[in-house]
């Protein structure tokens, strides 16, 4: 469920992105070194922000990832205790 918020807020957060390049490309009067220079200037933010995202998306799954692994550890172990309780000898 949350995975899939995620990605849909970053899909919104690039659109958003390219939406705004485009715009301020078309709307600021600048010659093209300098043109070139902002939209390079704003492509390398916008690599930070992306590295930052996939980070914490990825220490977000990684997260998850332990957590279920532990639940399902912990469920398996419980279901091999009962397993052996009851096919004690003289348990029946």
């Amino acid at each position: 469920m949350s995975s899939d918020n995620g990605f849909k807020t970053f899909a919104g957060f690039l659109f958003g992105a390219a939406i705004g390049a485009g715009l301020a490309l078309l709307y600021a009067p600048r010659t093209g070194k300098e043109t070139r220079q902002k939209l390079k200037d704003y492509s390398d933010r916008l690599a930070d922000d992306v590295n930052k995202y996939a980070d914490k998306f990825a220490g977000d799954v990684k997260d998850g990832y332990e957590k279920v692994t532990s639940k399902a550890k912990t469920y398996m172990d419980e279901a091999k205790d009962k397993f052996q309780k009851k096919n004690e000898p003289g348990q029946a």
